[in-house]
């Protein structure tokens, strides 16, 4: 006869003890003993503190001052998986692979030497921390992600962590419900009596939602990674009702990705798609290179695009369900992005070889906008982010970066030559494609880290399979 104890009794331990804290000490202490069961955790499983750290992604709630919930993390699951490592319950990170591990070491130390020319002291500590971040994300999937069993579980978390920011996402958009270190507390408050459009708008009960990170552009970038990936889940599930989970946690995503109001974001979804047709469609392959050559030749000129562009977003804007949303004007948006543009490569043209310091664009950026800019309002930080590189870190860096990319869809090419490995090489090269096309007219967003080394590591797995 079985115990009862291991079978009822510890479970109803458990909820008693945590019931009888949060009675005692508050919710907050519901808190701090999830965190000390997920530290246990990390500490006996190198790959769960890694996955744990691919949950915070979205998350850019501030702890401490600048802190995010991120940037306390990884500390953290450094710390778990070198000490995993010490006891040889672990690998040891992939620092050395060639040669992504030499270009992404080449952009990162080139980075962090930059912020020797930054000008202003208040850029370094949010700027450099960004650093250990982006390296945690790049390295770690190198080292734990080495099979297509990994890759699977690697998505799982992902459209998990899709789908609880799609349910924060809808209690903003339907109770106002605001994160700590939201957007919309640092955005276009009062300056010299004046209000901008932003923060009136914001007053008139107009919405962009954001969840947990601090713009609706990062929530609308992680959603470029995180849809796709429950949609392949969704697509190669074979249990019905597994299948009709995911099915409508990706219609959640969709709408809280709906909410962004992103335009630069359906950009990236619409290459992104095009990349996933032409894996599927004959036609495509055929009109994909014929459009290409058009645009190539200057048949259709630049004002032409232009106008296309700004038809095609005004229609959509026009639209009733669109009335809630702070947006500027479509040619004002496709404007500032062009004038932010052509800023940011006369700032790096200016500075080529060491940049102004990472971070240090901003103080740089509005002297080095063409002569013909006339949007009234202009980002703090340059819509490219080659040139946000280039500018702030130097050719140095922005050769490492631009290395990463090249070699990341030479592995992808080579995952697509094996059967075994070709659906995980044609969801990431899609994913990559669509983040390439939005990530030449926004500035960094971190999930580029996770993708790149996701790429690279199909690579790796054709490489073993051969």
């Amino acid at each position: 006869m079985k115990p009862v104890f291991t079978s009822f009794s510890v479970p109803a331990f458990l909820g008693a003890a945590l019931g009888a804290s949060v009675l005692a000490l508050s919710v907050k202490a519901l808190v701090i003993l999830a965190g000390i069961a997920v530290l246990i955790a990390m500490a006996t499983s190198s790959v769960f503190a890694y996955f744990i750290l691919v949950t915070t992604m979205p998350v850019h709630v501030d702890v401490f001052g600048e802190l995010t919930v991120t940037k306390l993390t990884v500390p953290l699951v450094i710390g778990m998986v070198m000490f995993n490592a010490l006891v040889r319950r672990g690998p040891w990170p992939a620092l050395t692979q060639w040669p992504a591990g030499y270009l992404a070491g080449l952009f990162f130390l080139v980075s962090a030497a930059s912020f020797v020319f930054t000008e202003h002291e208040r850029f370094l500590p949010a700027e450099f921390l960004k650093i250990p971040v982006y390296a945690a994300f790049f390295f770690f999937t190198l080292t734990f992600i080495r099979n297509t069993d990994d890759c699977r579980r690697l998505l799982w978390v992902l459209a998990i962590t899709g789908l609880v920011e799609a349910i924060i996402t809808a209690a903003q958009v339907h109770y106002g419900f605001v994160m700590p270190g939201d957007w919309r507390r640092n955005i276009g408050l009062p300056i010299d009596g004046a209000m901008d459009g932003s923060f009136m708008s914001f007053q008139e009960g107009k919405i962009r939602a954001e969840g947990t990170t601090p713009h609706p552009i990062a929530l609308a970038s992680f959603f470029l990674v995180a849809i796709p990936c429950t949609t392949f889940l969704c697509m190669t599930e074979a249990r019905p009702w597994i299948k009709g989970l995911l099915g409508g946690a990706l219609a959640l995503m969709v709408y809280a990705w709906w909410y962004t109001y992103a335009r630069s974001s359906v950009i990236g979804f619409a290459f992104l798609i095009l990349v996933v047709l032409w894996f599927r469609s004959k036609i495509v392959r055929t009109l994909v290179p014929i459009g290409i050559g058009i645009l190539i030749t200057g048949v259709l000129s630049y004002q032409v695009v232009a106008q296309w562009f700004d038809a095609g977003i005004q229609t959509i804007e026009s639209q009733s369900f669109l009335a809630k949303a702070d947006l500027n004007e479509a040619s004002g948006s496709f404007q500032f992005r062009l004038e932010s543009i052509v800023g940011g490569w006369n700032l790096f043209w200016a500075h080529p070889w060491l940049g102004v310091g990472m971070g240090g664009s901003i103080l740089h950026n509005a002297k080095y906008l063409p002569s013909w800019a006339t949007h009234p309002f202009h980002p703090a930080t340059i819509h490219n982010t080659f040139l946000e590189i280039g500018s702030e870190s130097g050719i140095f860096a922005l050769a490492g970066f631009v290395g990463l990319w090249a070699w990341a869809f030479v592995c992808l090419k080579r995952g697509l030559d094996l059967p075994e490995v070709r659906p995980y090489a044609a969801l990431w090269m899609s994913v990559l494609v669509g983040q390439l096309a939005f990530l030449m007219i926004t500035p960094m967003m971190r999930e580029i880290w996770l993708t790149l080394p996701m790429a690279i590591a199909i690579g790796n797995m054709a490489r073993k399979t051969i």
